[in-house]
Protein backbone atom coordinates (compact mmCIF):
# COMPACT_ATOMS: atom_id res chain seq x y z
CA UNK A 1 0.00 0.00 0.00
CA UNK A 2 1.52 3.50 -0.74
CA UNK A 3 2.39 5.28 2.41
CA UNK A 4 0.26 8.05 2.05
CA UNK A 5 -2.61 5.50 2.05
CA UNK A 6 -1.36 4.34 5.42
CA UNK A 7 -1.24 7.42 6.88
CA UNK A 8 -4.35 8.54 5.35
CA UNK A 9 -6.17 5.33 7.07
CA UNK A 10 -4.48 6.07 10.64
CA UNK A 11 -5.41 9.55 10.69
CA UNK A 12 -8.67 8.68 10.15
CA UNK A 13 -8.71 6.13 12.62
CA UNK A 14 -7.87 8.56 15.00
CA UNK A 15 -10.19 10.70 14.21
CA UNK A 16 -13.15 8.25 14.40
CA UNK A 17 -11.44 7.25 17.61
CA UNK A 18 -11.39 10.56 18.88
CA UNK A 19 -7.42 10.61 19.76
CA UNK A 20 -8.03 14.17 17.85
CA UNK A 21 -10.61 15.72 19.19
CA UNK A 22 -9.62 18.22 21.61
CA UNK A 23 -11.52 21.70 22.54
CA UNK A 24 -10.63 23.29 18.75
CA UNK A 25 -10.75 20.16 16.94
CA UNK A 26 -7.91 20.39 15.64
CA UNK A 27 -4.76 18.03 14.17
CA UNK A 28 -1.13 18.15 14.48
CA UNK A 29 0.39 20.61 11.94
CA UNK A 30 2.07 18.60 8.55
CA UNK A 31 5.83 19.35 9.91
CA UNK A 32 4.33 17.45 12.97
CA UNK A 33 2.91 14.90 11.36
CA UNK A 34 5.71 14.32 9.15
CA UNK A 35 8.52 14.15 11.66
CA UNK A 36 5.82 11.04 13.24
CA UNK A 37 5.29 8.95 10.36
CA UNK A 38 8.74 9.75 8.81
CA UNK A 39 7.42 10.67 5.97
CA UNK A 40 8.09 13.48 3.24
CA UNK A 41 5.77 16.64 3.44
CA UNK A 42 4.38 15.94 0.37
CA UNK A 43 3.53 12.61 1.66
CA UNK A 44 1.70 14.13 4.58
CA UNK A 45 0.37 16.78 2.05
CA UNK A 46 -1.31 14.02 0.17
CA UNK A 47 -2.95 11.99 3.09
CA UNK A 48 -4.70 15.07 4.33
CA UNK A 49 -5.76 15.88 0.85
CA UNK A 50 -8.19 12.91 0.92
CA UNK A 51 -9.77 13.76 4.22
CA UNK A 52 -9.93 17.45 2.72
CA UNK A 53 -11.46 16.36 -0.73
CA UNK A 54 -14.20 13.78 1.63
CA UNK A 55 -15.35 16.55 3.92
CA UNK A 56 -13.85 15.27 6.89
CA UNK A 57 -11.68 18.01 7.99
CA UNK A 58 -10.73 21.70 6.09
CA UNK A 59 -7.92 24.24 6.44
CA UNK A 60 -7.82 27.68 7.91
CA UNK A 61 -5.32 29.84 6.59
CA UNK A 62 -2.54 30.54 8.79
CA UNK A 63 -4.37 27.94 11.45
CA UNK A 64 -3.73 24.73 10.73
CA UNK A 65 -6.72 21.70 9.90
CA UNK A 66 -9.57 21.06 11.75
CA UNK A 67 -12.05 18.60 11.83
CA UNK A 68 -15.51 19.09 11.02
CA UNK A 69 -18.49 19.36 13.30
CA UNK A 70 -20.16 15.64 12.46
CA UNK A 71 -19.32 14.30 15.48
CA UNK A 72 -22.68 11.92 15.09
CA UNK A 73 -21.06 10.47 11.67
CA UNK A 74 -18.04 7.65 12.26
CA UNK A 75 -16.11 8.09 8.50
CA UNK A 76 -14.91 5.16 6.89
CA UNK A 77 -12.36 4.33 4.01
CA UNK A 78 -15.20 3.60 0.78
CA UNK A 79 -15.05 2.72 -2.86
CA UNK A 80 -13.82 6.22 -4.26
CA UNK A 81 -12.54 7.47 -7.15
CA UNK A 82 -11.79 10.95 -7.32
CA UNK A 83 -9.92 13.83 -9.26
CA UNK A 84 -6.86 13.04 -7.06
CA UNK A 85 -6.32 9.74 -6.48
CA UNK A 86 -7.49 6.29 -7.09
CA UNK A 87 -7.30 3.88 -4.76
CA UNK A 88 -9.42 1.02 -5.82
CA UNK A 89 -11.43 -1.31 -4.54
CA UNK A 90 -8.95 -3.58 -2.65
CA UNK A 91 -7.37 -0.54 -0.54
CA UNK A 92 -10.50 1.83 0.09
CA UNK A 93 -12.81 -0.77 2.31
CA UNK A 94 -11.67 -2.28 5.74
CA UNK A 95 -13.17 -5.35 5.10
CA UNK A 96 -12.08 -9.03 3.78
CA UNK A 97 -11.90 -8.29 -0.67
CA UNK A 98 -12.00 -11.56 -2.30
CA UNK A 99 -11.80 -11.41 -6.50
CA UNK A 100 -14.05 -14.38 -8.14
CA UNK A 101 -12.44 -14.13 -12.16
CA UNK A 102 -15.20 -14.88 -14.68
CA UNK A 103 -13.33 -14.14 -18.17
CA UNK A 104 -9.95 -12.75 -18.52
CA UNK A 105 -8.55 -12.62 -22.48
CA UNK A 106 -7.47 -10.14 -25.04
CA UNK A 107 -9.23 -8.87 -27.42
CA UNK A 108 -9.43 -6.15 -30.17
CA UNK A 109 -10.40 -2.73 -29.51
CA UNK A 110 -13.75 -2.00 -30.46
CA UNK A 111 -15.58 1.45 -32.08
CA UNK A 112 -16.49 2.19 -28.22
CA UNK A 113 -13.03 0.88 -26.60
CA UNK A 114 -10.96 2.62 -28.95
CA UNK A 115 -12.55 6.15 -28.27
CA UNK A 116 -12.71 5.43 -24.54
CA UNK A 117 -8.88 4.78 -24.25
CA UNK A 118 -8.01 7.35 -27.21
CA UNK A 119 -6.43 3.62 -28.52
CA UNK A 120 -6.94 2.47 -32.66
CA UNK A 121 -9.39 0.63 -34.00
CA UNK A 122 -8.46 -3.00 -33.72
CA UNK A 123 -5.55 -2.31 -30.91
CA UNK A 124 -5.15 -5.06 -28.39
CA UNK A 125 -6.75 -4.68 -25.16
CA UNK A 126 -7.59 -6.95 -21.94
CA UNK A 127 -10.98 -8.06 -21.10
CA UNK A 128 -11.56 -8.70 -17.21
CA UNK A 129 -14.63 -9.89 -15.98
CA UNK A 130 -14.68 -10.13 -12.25
CA UNK A 131 -17.05 -10.39 -9.80
CA UNK A 132 -16.23 -9.08 -5.85
CA UNK A 133 -16.95 -9.98 -2.48
CA UNK A 134 -17.12 -8.45 0.71
CA UNK A 135 -17.17 -10.62 3.80
CA UNK A 136 -18.47 -13.55 1.46
CA UNK A 137 -21.16 -11.50 0.15
CA UNK A 138 -20.67 -10.38 -3.75
CA UNK A 139 -21.08 -6.83 -4.52
CA UNK A 140 -20.08 -5.56 -7.55
CA UNK A 141 -19.35 -7.00 -11.18
CA UNK A 142 -17.06 -5.41 -13.03
CA UNK A 143 -16.05 -5.30 -17.06
CA UNK A 144 -12.68 -3.93 -17.58
CA UNK A 145 -10.99 -2.67 -20.54
CA UNK A 146 -7.19 -2.29 -20.23
CA UNK A 147 -4.57 -0.89 -22.89
CA UNK A 148 -2.30 -4.06 -23.04
CA UNK A 149 0.20 -1.44 -24.57
CA UNK A 150 0.85 0.18 -21.60
CA UNK A 151 -0.50 -2.44 -18.97
CA UNK A 152 1.59 -5.41 -19.80
CA UNK A 153 2.04 -8.81 -17.69
CA UNK A 154 -1.21 -9.40 -16.34
CA UNK A 155 -1.76 -12.60 -15.01
CA UNK A 156 -5.14 -14.44 -13.62
CA UNK A 157 -2.68 -14.44 -10.53
CA UNK A 158 -2.41 -10.33 -10.34
CA UNK A 159 -6.50 -10.33 -10.72
CA UNK A 160 -7.30 -12.39 -7.95
CA UNK A 161 -5.30 -9.73 -5.74
CA UNK A 162 -4.67 -5.84 -6.62
CA UNK A 163 -4.16 -4.90 -10.35
CA UNK A 164 -3.78 -1.32 -9.00
CA UNK A 165 -1.19 -2.79 -6.86
CA UNK A 166 0.51 -4.25 -9.41
CA UNK A 167 0.14 -1.54 -11.72
CA UNK A 168 1.88 1.14 -9.10
CA UNK A 169 4.04 -1.31 -7.45
CA UNK A 170 5.50 -3.11 -9.97
CA UNK A 171 5.06 -1.64 -13.43
CA UNK A 172 5.72 2.06 -11.54
CA UNK A 173 3.41 3.91 -13.11
CA UNK A 174 1.45 6.22 -11.30
CA UNK A 175 -2.39 6.20 -11.42
CA UNK A 176 -3.78 9.80 -11.04
CA UNK A 177 -7.28 10.65 -11.84
CA UNK A 178 -10.74 9.41 -13.29
CA UNK A 179 -13.35 10.39 -15.11
CA UNK A 180 -16.68 8.57 -14.13
CA UNK A 181 -20.94 8.37 -14.44
CA UNK A 182 -23.25 6.98 -12.04
CA UNK A 183 -26.27 5.32 -13.76
CA UNK A 184 -29.62 3.13 -12.00
CA UNK A 185 -30.32 0.20 -14.24
CA UNK A 186 -32.28 -3.15 -14.24
CA UNK A 187 -30.75 -6.19 -13.73
CA UNK A 188 -29.79 -7.98 -16.50
CA UNK A 189 -29.49 -12.60 -16.25
CA UNK A 190 -25.64 -12.03 -15.17
CA UNK A 191 -26.13 -9.35 -12.53
CA UNK A 192 -29.10 -12.03 -10.84
CA UNK A 193 -26.62 -14.93 -11.61
CA UNK A 194 -23.57 -13.20 -9.74
CA UNK A 195 -24.92 -10.77 -7.49
CA UNK A 196 -27.71 -13.02 -6.38
CA UNK A 197 -30.57 -10.36 -7.58
CA UNK A 198 -34.20 -10.98 -7.77
CA UNK A 199 -35.92 -10.25 -11.74
CA UNK A 200 -37.42 -6.87 -10.33
CA UNK A 201 -34.21 -5.98 -8.44
CA UNK A 202 -31.33 -2.63 -10.04
CA UNK A 203 -28.04 -2.29 -9.99
CA UNK A 204 -26.14 1.17 -9.65
CA UNK A 205 -23.44 0.94 -12.65
CA UNK A 206 -20.34 3.33 -12.93
CA UNK A 207 -18.64 3.77 -16.07
CA UNK A 208 -15.18 5.05 -15.70
CA UNK A 209 -12.18 5.95 -17.45
CA UNK A 210 -9.10 5.90 -15.60
CA UNK A 211 -5.72 8.24 -16.29
CA UNK A 212 -2.41 7.68 -15.31
CA UNK A 213 -0.03 10.73 -14.31
CA UNK A 214 0.81 11.44 -18.30
CA UNK A 215 -2.53 11.85 -19.01
CA UNK A 216 -3.05 8.42 -20.96
CA UNK A 217 -6.06 6.57 -20.48
CA UNK A 218 -5.06 3.26 -19.52
CA UNK A 219 -8.84 1.59 -18.10
CA UNK A 220 -12.35 1.80 -19.36
CA UNK A 221 -14.70 0.14 -16.98
CA UNK A 222 -18.12 -0.95 -16.38
CA UNK A 223 -19.01 -1.47 -12.55
CA UNK A 224 -22.46 -2.77 -11.47
CA UNK A 225 -23.22 -2.95 -8.07
CA UNK A 226 -25.42 -4.37 -5.84
CA UNK A 227 -28.37 -1.41 -5.23
CA UNK A 228 -28.56 -2.12 -1.58
CA UNK A 229 -24.56 -2.31 -1.00
CA UNK A 230 -23.56 0.85 -2.92
CA UNK A 231 -23.24 4.17 -1.43
CA UNK A 232 -21.92 7.44 -2.89
CA UNK A 233 -21.16 10.64 -1.06
CA UNK A 234 -20.09 13.93 -2.39
CA UNK A 235 -18.78 16.54 -0.50
CA UNK A 236 -18.65 19.92 -2.00
CA UNK A 237 -16.67 23.42 -1.03
CA UNK A 238 -17.03 26.84 -2.83
CA UNK A 239 -13.20 27.91 -3.46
Amino acid sequence: MNKYLAIYKELLNRINTGTYNNLNNSIPNEIQLSKEFNCSRMTMRRAIDLLVQEGIIYRRRGSGSFIRDNTSSKYSPVFKLNNEVISGLTHSIEYDIVNKLISFKLIFATELIKNALSIKLNDPVYEIIRVRYINNSPYVIEKTYMNATIISGITEEILEKSIYKYIEEELKLNISSSKKILRASPSNKSDRDYLLLAENEPVLEVEQIAYLSNGKAFEYSFSRHRYDKFEFTSFTSKK
